[in-house]
């Protein structure tokens, strides 16, 4: 099953938040579990791969790619029902379209705790043959213990004592062997649950596609064992575009590749080698960030006063031959001297209006500077993302996919096509260069994935209904191609299904709410069923949970069909 030419063909699958969907066995929320009727479904309507979003340790706080740990997984997905618990949920039906992880989470682990204090010797032995092979779990679990002792208080202001991980971890091993060993344990019961789920899906013949954050969180165990993994006085972020006036700044450190590539990039590489035990595939969330990434001073709250990092910059004896002072262009906001002797220029400087106010010889002098290393920068940072893709791809044989959205600069472009690495392509976005139209289904790259929606959009149908020209869409996916014109919102939904299942794109990828057909709230009123809205508050996103089970909406044979009849008309497996 591992075979990469296996993977390599037509496919359809869909993509799940595992805590959205619940199974008559789960506990309030999806869990482990569920991946199972999932699995199942997924078979039965001809789709043959199942991505998940990161399923990562987020502590107190609930986004999956600002996790505290880049290994351990949620104790929120394991599941009671796998145990051989037989505790249920308080309610039979799905009542809000809310989950509450935090709650549901320290219910659970009350639960498993009276299970492992009933069974203390025989866990506490598990716990420790997993230690043994897993050697990343003692710093998590120090770390996790000590997370809770501090209530989610971030690392640095704990007691110093604690600040120093190797005498944190021999505390927490010495005096709080027992709680620590609980820890491993859940680890344990994680670990083996999402084993069998890939065991169960490879018998089917369905692949599982796992995600791969870049970034770690900063108050997260890898950063309190290895800060000199991570440049901590930068923050990461993406520059500003036609969307955000003032970017994205996401708060997490930017990555020392340098401090990385001396330990033989063995973070990586252990990281990898765990994910591998789940999944057959896994997206490497912002590619772009392995080539550059936008970094930002720590002290900021936007992303306007960021560059690309690595950078060469421009040195002062280069200002110093035109004729300029870079200490009066530092003053004037223009640019900032990163390291000594080395400056960067801010995002669009030239709009500044100390730069417009500037004589029009110094600007002639000045413009050219800002543009000067740009062809040696990008030679240099195409061969560093290759480097880094390279040694990924020798430590892993899962199919990595590359999140290469947004605005791909040419280079980056050019070396993913190259190296044949799978994107991602959104329909709403994938248009024409030239005319800004929607291009054909034919026009699709085949190296990538096709979708509707992704975690951090709108669903298909709000898109439809609330983003861009109306007529236009209309046009596009139902004149074009002869259909009528759609009267009802299944009609709408059915048809962009069917083009997106239809494009070339080697693989073609849902969200599972943009596969709810005939479920009329969500078709009706999809903004209610959003995961993410990038840029608002951590903790009014990722709770979203579907408004049927799992089970009921696997039994609907009109649903089913559909999907079916698209899927095997599209020529994929």
């Amino acid at each position: 099953m591992g075979s990469l030419i296996r993977v390599k063909q037509r496919r359809a699958g869909v993509l799940v938040s595992l805590p959205s969907i619940v199974s008559e066995h789960s506990f309030e929320c999806g869990d482990i579990y569920s991946l199972y009727p999932l699995c199942d479904w997924a078979k039965d309507v001809g789709f043959s791969i199942i991505q998940l979003l990161p399923l990562n340790d987020t502590g107190f706080g609930y986004s999956p790619y600002s996790a505290i740990s880049a290994f351990a997984i949620d104790p929120l997905y394991i599941s009671l029902y796998k145990m051989g618990q037989t505790t249920r949920s308080r309610k039979k039906e799905i009542k809000t379209l809310h989950n509450h992880p935090n709650r549901i989470r320290n219910e659970k682990i009350k639960i498993i705790r009276a299970h492992y204090e009933s069974h203390q010797k025989e866990a506490q032995k598990e716990a420790l043959q997993f230690l043994e092979t897993q050697t990343w779990c003692y710093s998590y679990v120090s770390f996790r213990v000590l997370y809770e002792t501090f209530e989610g208080k971030n690392w640095w202001e704990w007691p110093i004592e604690f600040q120093n991980p190797s005498s944190a971890k021999d505390y927490i091993f010495n005096e709080k062997r027992e709680e620590a060993l609980f820890w491993v344990y859940l680890q344990k019961i994680a670990y083996d649950q999402l084993c069998g789920v890939k065991l169960y899906c490879e018998d089917v013949g369905i692949f599982l596609k796992g995600d791969m954050p870049i970034l770690t969180s900063r108050n997260s165990c890898d950063v309190w064992e290895h800060p000199d993994y991570f440049i901590m006085d930068l923050q990461a972020g993406a520059p500003p575009d036609q969307f955000s006036a003032t970017g994205q700044n996401w708060g997490f450190p930017v990555l020392n590749w340098d401090a990385l590539e001396k330990n033989h990039y063995r973070w990586w590489k252990d990281r990898l080698t765990y994910l591998e035990h789940f999944f057959h595939l896994y997206r490497i969330d912002h590619v772009i960030g392995m080539y550059r990434i936008w970094a930002i001073p720590k002290e900021d709250k936007t992303a306007q006063k960021g560059w690309f990092h690595p950078q060469f910059g421009i040195e002062t004896s280069e200002f110093l031959n035109v004729g300029i002072n870079p200490k009066s262009m530092e003053e004037k906001g223009l640019i900032h001297e990163f390291k000594p002797n080395h400056y960067i220029f801010y995002w669009d400087f030239w709009k500044e209006e100390s730069y417009q106010s500037l004589p029009e010889e110094t600007k002639a002098k000045l413009f050219p500077l800002s543009q000067l290393h740009i062809t040696a920068e990008e030679k240099h940072w195409r061969e560093a993302g290759e480097k880094i893709l390279e040694i990924f791809d020798s430590f892993s044989s899962m199919v990595p996919c590359a999140e290469d959205l947004g605005s791909v600069p040419s280079f980056i472009r050019d070396s993913l096509f190259e190296r044949q690495m799978i994107g991602i392509d959104v329909v709403r976005w994938t248009k024409s260069f030239t005319t800004g139209e929607f291009i054909e289904e034919d026009n699709y790259r085949e190296n990538a994935i096709s979708v509707l929606s992704t975690h951090d959009t709108s669903l298909v149908m709000d898109w439809w209904k609330h983003e861009g020209d109306l007529e236009s869409k209309l046009q596009f996916f139902f004149d074009r191609v002869g259909k009528p014109r759609p009267e009802t919102e299944d009609q709408i939904l059915e048809g962009l299904l069917e083009f997106v299942f239809q494009t070339k794109s080697i693989f073609s990828i849902q969200l599972f709410q943009d596969l709810a057909l005939g479920i009329s709230d969500v078709v009706e009123n999809p903004e209610k069923h959003r995961i993410n809205l990038p840029g608002t508050p951590d903790h009014s996103n990722w709770t979203y949970r579907f408004p049927i089970l799992i089970e009921e909406f696997a039994s609907d044979f009109q649903r089913n069909f559909t999907i079916r009849k698209l899927v095997h008309s599209s020529g994929r497996i």
